[in-house]
């Protein structure tokens, strides 16, 4: 999955036929696994990814966003806000 964040198209469905598993056994494992649905998931891990380049490069937010997989760089910035709790130019600023 981490090889393919950037790929915007990556949803469910082509994650499941990446790795060969139904759509519900995917959500079965992971919600188990992590409390989350799929597509939270991968969100969360593009949120986490987006993270660590902010505090290790000098690209803006909006390249970010695309680099991770985010086609709408305000759509970005409002669910890494409501993940952080704070907008992620803020977030690069504290470190």
């Amino acid at each position: 999955m981490e090889e393919n964040l950037s790929d915007a198209n990556l949803d469910v469905d082509a994650l499941c036929r990446k790795i060969g598993m139904s759509r519900t056994n995917l959500h079965n494992k992971l919600s188990a696994l992590t409390g989350l649905s799929t597509t939270l998931y991968v969100r969360k891990l593009r949120l986490h990814r987006a993270q660590e380049l902010l505090q290790t490069t000098d690209a803006t937010v909006s390249e970010i966003a695309y680099e991770v997989g985010f086609n709408d760089p305000k759509f970005f910035s409002r669910v890494y806000t409501e993940e952080y709790g704070v907008p992620p130019s803020e977030d690069r600023r504290k470190l």
